[in-house]
C-alpha cells in the first residue's frame, strides 16, 4: 500500500565516481562528449540515423537550425531577461550566438536553465546534454551496446499493448488494458461484467507525451461524458474509436485516480512521477532523477497547455518549487500550485520510496536499454507503470533540477555507457 515502506527499498542514487575508460574523455565536459559523439555517429550513419525527412534535414543543416532556434528565443524571452534581471537583450543575443556558433550547443538551454544570470555562466552548458544528440543517436547507440552479445527478447517499451503484457508477466504493477481499436475493429479485453462502466482513459497504443490522450467520464445509462463536455453512447464511443484506429491504433484504460496527499495538485488529471534509471557498469539499475509531472493540457478548464515540473529529493521525496517547459522567465517558479494553490515546495512525498523501488525493479525486467524514463502514477492502492520511455527528453528534466546531466548522479554512468558506444562506434 502507498504510504508505507516498501518490502524492498528503492536503490539509493548514484554517490561516488565511476571512473571513465581509458580514452574515454574522463576529463570531457559530459555535454561536450555527448555533442562529439553524436557528430562522430551522424557522420558515419548519415544516411540512416533518422527516418523522418524533416528532421534529416534540421540534422543536416544544425548550424543554421539552432541560429533560427537562438533568435527564436531570444524574441521571446529576452524582454523579460531584461526586465527582471537587468541583462540587456544586445548582451544575451551575443552570449547566445557563442552559445551556437562556439559551444555548438541547442540554443534552448541558455534560457532554460538560466545561463545568463549567477552563479550560472555560458561554460556551463558544457556540461549540458541536450535532446538532440540523445533523442537522434545516442540512445540508441547506447542501447546497442548494453544488448551487444546479449540473448533477444521480446520486450517493448513503445508499443504500449506489448509493455503491458511485458508487465504482467514480470508481475510488475502497471496500467490494465481494457480494450483496444485496430484496423477498425474493437476488441474488449477485459469480459469482467460492467469492465468499462466507468472512466476510461483512451490513448494511442504506439505514442508520446499526451499526443491522442483523450480521458471520458463514466455517467452511467451506457453514457459517458467527452472532455469538452460532449455526451456520447457507449456503442457509439466504441464505433468511433474503431473509425479512427484506421489511422492508428488505440487502446483503452481506466481512468486512475491521484494518491490523496498529491490529489489537490490536480483537478482531472492523473499526475505521474517522471523517474530516471540507468544502468551501472555492473548492469544493475540506479534512480538518478524523479520529478512529479503535472500536464496541464489534461485540464481543460486552467486553459493552458503547459506542463509543471517538481522535482522529488531522492533521499527524502521531499518537492521542489515547480517549474514550466514553456513559461521560462526568470522568476517563472512556483512555490504554490499557479493554478489550484496548493502547497508545493517542501511537500513529502511519502509513497516516493515504493515509486523509486518500482522503477528499478521495471528497469531490471527491462535490462535492454541503458537509460530509460519511467511514467508512475501515485494511486490509492499503490504505485502504478503508466509506460517507459527508451528516448526520455534531458532537457526538460535540467530545468526542472537546475542542474546539468554533467553535474548530477547520472554523469558517471552515461560516461560509462558513452564509453562502451563510442568502443561500439568505433569497432563497427
Amino acid at each position: 500500500m502507498l504510504g508505507r515502506d516498501s518490502k524492498r527499498a528503492a536503490d539509493p542514487p548514484v554517490t561516488g565516481r565511476i571512473d571513465a575508460a581509458p580514452g574515454t574523455g574522463g576529463d570531457e565536459p559530459l555535454g561536450r562528449l555527448a555533442r562529439r559523439l553524436y557528430a562522430a555517429q551522424y557522420r558515419s550513419n548519415r544516411r540512416e540515423i533518422h527516418s523522418k525527412f524533416h528532421k534529416n534535414m534540421r540534422m543536416r543543416f544544425a548550424l543554421l537550425n539552432n541560429l533560427q532556434r537562438a533568435f527564436t528565443f531570444w524574441r521571446r524571452h529576452s524582454g523579460n531577461v531584461r526586465r527582471q534581471r537587468g541583462v540587456s537583450q544586445l548582451s544575451q543575443l551575443a552570449q547566445l550566438l557563442k552559445l551556437v556558433l562556439v559551444y555548438r550547443a541547442d540554443p534552448a538551454a541558455y534560457y532554460a536553465l538560466n545561463l545568463y544570470e549567477p552563479p550560472r555562466r555560458l561554460e556551463d552548458i558544457e556540461d549540458y546534454v541536450g535532446r538532440h544528440e540523445v533523442k537522434n543517436g545516442l540512445y540508441s547507440l547506447m542501447r546497442d551496446a548494453v544488448s551487444r552479445g546479449q540473448p533477444a527478447h521480446a520486450h517493448s517499451l513503445t508499443n504500449k499493448a506489448t509493455f503491458a503484457g511485458n508487465c504482467l508477466a514480470a508481475g510488475l504493477p502497471h496500467i490494465p488494458i481494457l480494450a483496444s481499436a485496430r484496423g477498425g475493429v474493437f476488441t474488449i479485453h477485459d469480459e469482467t461484467p460492467g469492465a468499462l462502466d466507468r472512466d476510461l482513459f483512451v490513448k494511442l497504443t504506439s505514442g508520446k507525451g499526451t499526443l491522442g490522450a483523450r480521458p471520458l467520464r463514466w455517467l452511467g445509462d451506457g453514457r459517458y461524458a467527452d472532455k469538452d463536455g460532449t455526451i456520447i453512447e457507449r456503442e457509439a464511443l466504441f464505433k468511433e474509436l474503431a473509425e479512427r484506429s484506421n489511422v492508428k491504433p488505440l487502446i483503452v484504460n481506466p481512468w486512475l485516480r491521484n494518491h490523496p496527499e498529491i490529489a489537490d495538485l490536480a483537478k482531472d488529471s492523473l499526475l505521474t512521477f517522471r523517474v530516471f534509471t540507468c544502468l551501472d557498469p555492473a548492469g544493475e539499475p540506479r534512480v538518478t532523477h524523479g520529478f512529479l509531472r503535472i500536464m496541464s493540457k489534461l485540464e481543460p478548464s486552467w486553459g493552458t497547455i503547459e506542463e509543471y515540473g517538481s522535482k522529488i529529493d531522492l533521499d527524502t521525496g521531499r518537492m521542489n518549487r515547480a517549474c514550466a517547459d514553456r513559461d521560462l522567465a526568470p522568476d517563472a517558479w512556483w512555490d504554490v500550485h499557479p493554478k489550484t494553490g496548493a502547497q508545493i515546495t517542501g511537500r513529502v512525498v511519502s509513497v516516493w520510496p515504493a515509486i523509486a523501488a518500482l522503477a528499478v525493479a521495471a528497469h531490471r525486467e527491462f535490462r535492454g536499454w541503458a537509460v530509460i524514463g519511467w511514467d508512475i502514477a501515485a494511486t490509492p492502492d499503490g504505485p502504478v507503470l503508466i509506460e517507459g520511455n527508451s528516448d526520455p527528453d534531458p532537457h526538460y528534466l535540467q530545468r526542472v533540477h537546475r542542474e546539468t546531466f554533467g553535474r548530477s548522479p547520472i554523469a558517471p554512468l552515461l560516461r560509462h555507457h558513452l564509453a562502451q558506444a563510442e568502443a561500439l562506434l568505433k569497432n563497427g
